[in-house]
């Protein structure tokens, strides 16, 4: 028969050892994809310009990944496809040792002689994976006042990775979301410079969340001594019992895994939005994307021996959006301003499936809306190629933490459009973004340990497509 309870019911306890009080308050994290876990990179003209003027831009099908009005602006077939590769780097650095005056206390008490992780123990080089983000467009023209879109493409996901004998396993592990977006869309034009599109969002997103007991396992070994000790065991049962713990004691057992959970689902939502079409040079663009609801089910299980199937469910903010492209001569300017909606995230709770009251794992967060700011310019060199630059501010979305390392970032992006034919083109795109360092601190519910952390944030991207109309 399988066994049912959770990582939240018995991990550890209070106890007092000597004159020495261990307090760890039960309480799950789980630290999954938070503020910060939203992709930017859909179309690589589009980063070119650092997505400035995205949603008025209508040079090739891949604007309706932004604005579904903008299919109405293509008289003929047009087809875009492509992707970017995500290449980052984060370095977390270790500025305390929280585990420091348990040891103490644990050793002045029975006479031992551990010692805990020390503060490089904390640091990782790299807690975020590359990934490669795939997108394609379509836009089909339906007569002269109506075109169908049909879009594929990331809005949200995340992929850190943290060892797993990392000190902070309960705060660190493995976080892995994946999304994908199909919006199909219908444009109209209403009177010559006027268009208004609508779609619908099908998402389909997948989790796995995996998180290893780190220091937990030391202290939670020293809680069960204390406990025996308090309920007066001889000295013979308590110098058993800490041989008994000794790997755990040492360090050895913080690669132990605590839980893992694992799930998919699919959800909907709508977009919307208005182009002004005022002429082949002016343009300005305004969106919308509603909240998409996912609810992952599968496989939960934990150190403990619960397996059980697992139920999460997670929000994936709104988003508005304004556009504009303006050409004079062989300068276009383009800018942009983007809304997310992240006060909709309050937190992540796991359940399980068969009983919502059992919480397997639960974590509040602090969020607040943010918005992205961001400025292009573009220059054509000719009619076979457009040279493109842009600059971008992203506002941070909410408290940092070490398995989404999100702060404030600056995107400096360059690109080059090669119109090789009247019917075929290629865009080229790189950008380099830099995160704020930030300092700060967390505190792992499971334990009561407080950590203190900086943070060190880049990444590099390059993305290509290919563009036909027809």
């Amino acid at each position: 028969m399988k066994k049912t309870y959770s990582f939240k019911q018995k991990v550890f306890q209070k106890h007092k050892i000597a004159n020495a009080v261990f307090v760890a308050t039960m309480m799950a994290s789980t630290q999954a994809s938070a503020a910060g876990f939203q992709v930017n990179v859909q179309s690589a003209s589009a980063l070119g310009n650092a997505n400035a003027g995205f949603a008025a831009n209508t040079e090739n099908a891949a604007v309706i990944a932004t604005n579904p009005a903008a299919a109405a602006s293509f008289d003929k077939f047009a087809f875009s496809f492509g992707g970017a590769y995500v290449e980052p780097t984060v370095e977390t650095t270790g500025e305390n040792t929280p585990l420091a005056p348990y040891y103490s206390n644990f050793n002045a008490g029975f006479g031992t002689n551990y010692s805990g992780p020390s503060k490089s123990d904390y640091d990782v080089d790299n807690s975020v994976n590359a990934s490669t983000l795939p997108s394609v467009y379509v836009v089909m023209p339906l007569g002269n006042k109506v075109a169908m879109g049909l879009a594929g493409y990331t809005n949200y996901g995340t992929n850190t990775e943290f060892p797993d004998d990392y000190a902070a396993g309960l705060l660190g592990g493995s976080t892995q979301l994946t999304t994908f977006n199909l919006n199909p869309s219908l444009a109209f034009k209403v009177g010559s410079k006027i268009r208004l599109g609508v779609g619908a969002q099908i998402v389909y997103g997948s989790a796995e969340l995996e998180r290893n007991l780190g220091d937990g396992a030391a202290l939670g070994a020293m809680n069960g001594i204390a406990e025996l000790a308090q309920a007066g065991a001889s000295a013979a049962q308590i110098g058993g019992a800490i041989a008994a713990n000794n790997a755990a004691l040492s360090g050895q057992g913080g690669g132990t895994q605590a839980f893992i959970m694992e799930g998919d689902d699919i959800g909907f939502g709508w977009n919307a939005g208005v182009l002004f079409d005022l002429n082949d040079n002016h343009k300005i663009g305004v969106s919308y994307r509603s909240e998409v609801e996912l609810t992952f089910e599968g496989d939960y299980s934990n150190y403990q021996g619960a397996e059980l199937t697992g139920q999460l469910d997670l929000s994936l903010p709104a988003m508005a959006e304004l556009g504009g492209f303006h050409r004079v001569g062989n300068i276009a300017l383009q800018y942009g301003v983007v809304w997310t909606e992240w006060s909709s995230f309050d937190g992540l709770k796991g359940v399980a499936a068969e009983n919502n009251n059992l919480v397997l794992f639960e974590k509040g967060y602090n969020y607040e809306d943010n918005i992205r700011y961001s400025a292009g310019l573009s220059y054509y060199l000719g009619e076979k190629i457009i040279l493109r630059a842009g600059y971008a501010l992203d506002e941070a979305a909410g408290d940092t933490t070490i398995s989404i390392p999100d702060s404030e970032r600056q995107w400096y992006t360059a690109g080059l459009t090669f119109n090789i034919t009247d019917t075929l083109s290629f865009d080229l795109a790189a950008a380099y973004i830099v995160g704020e360092e930030t300092s700060f601190t967390e505190t792992d519910t499971n334990t009561g340990l407080t950590y203190a952390f900086t943070n060190k944030a880049e990444a590099v991207v390059g993305s290509a497509q290919m563009n036909l109309v027809f």
